[in-house]
């Protein structure tokens, strides 16, 4: 009778090893394709908070919210615009959504800026809600009204001259001032002289803004939502081509040769 033949170890070893090889070199490209994917991902959520902040501005003939400027972290952007978007998974970029991953634990590029830094409201109409994130809005677009003796807090260089602010959608040039994008802190009053920093998620020895997004989350490039509302990739140094408020001053920004090691490698 016909006996049939099976593997023998060497020819079993052979096959074991051939697919071996080929998923090691299938796995870099597939987690490439992964992270693309992310990248697209948030290119589109932050095409949806589009949505949200034409929704407020239309309900508020045109005007952005304080944004916090007040010193009244109710006044946020992620606060304000909660009746609009409601899930609150889409306050971060699908590469930085653990909340147990915060960027002030040394996550830069895939951290969070909550829930710690941010308590969690005991009463009113966000009471028992934690809100964490990894997007920032610019908070120059902010329209922010002080009272007598109020300043716009610390987080800011001469954040309360209000003759900076942007405060309604009724400005030219929309398409070049930035409003969201991705970084490791919710809010940012960037300047053109702001200090490059050293290393990602930098934040001791510095108050400067610009630093919240200079991360390398999508490949050497994050995702920025401008004015109206269309989403670009932008690498680190452009960030500081584009105008960020009222008096941006492009000629104090910095040059290609005062950039960092760790930011001219990754072009």
């Amino acid at each position: 009778m016909y006996k049939q033949r099976g593997f023998t170890l060497i020819e079993l070893l052979v096959v074991i090893a051939i697919i071996a090889l080929l998923m090691a070199i299938l796995m870099p490209t597939l987690a490439k394709a992964k992270r693309m994917a992310r990248a697209v991902m948030c290119a589109a959520q932050e095409k949806q908070w589009g949505s949200f902040f034409t929704m407020y501005t239309d309900d508020f003939e045109g005007s952005f919210m304080p944004s916090g400027v007040t010193g009244n972290w109710r006044d946020n952007w992620w606060w304000v615009l909660e009746p609009y978007y409601k899930n609150r998974a889409l306050l971060c970029c699908p590469m930085a959504n653990n909340p147990d991953k915060q960027a002030k634990d040394g996550y830069g590029n895939y951290g969070t800026w909550g829930p710690s830094w941010f308590p969690t409201p005991d009463k009113g109409p966000n009471a028992g809600i934690t809100f964490y994130g990894s997007y920032a809005m610019n908070a120059w677009v902010s329209n922010p009204t002080f009272k007598a003796g109020q300043t716009a807090g610390s987080e800011g260089r001469d954040a309360g001259n209000l003759a900076r602010y942007w405060k309604n959608t009724n400005v030219k040039g929309q398409s070049s001032i930035p409003l969201l994008g991705d970084a490791w802190w919710p809010v940012a009053w960037a300047e053109a002289d702001d200090l490059v920093p050293e290393w990602i998620g930098q934040w001791e020895g510095t108050a400067d803004d610009m630093a919240h997004f200079c991360i390398n989350r999508h490949d050497g490039y994050i995702n920025m939502l401008f004015m109206d509302y269309s989403v670009r990739k932008i690498r680190i140094p452009e960030l500081w081509d584009f105008p960020w408020h009222r008096g941006y001053e492009f000629e104090d920004a910095p040059t290609e040769y005062e950039f960092p090691d760790w930011i001219k490698k990754l072009y």
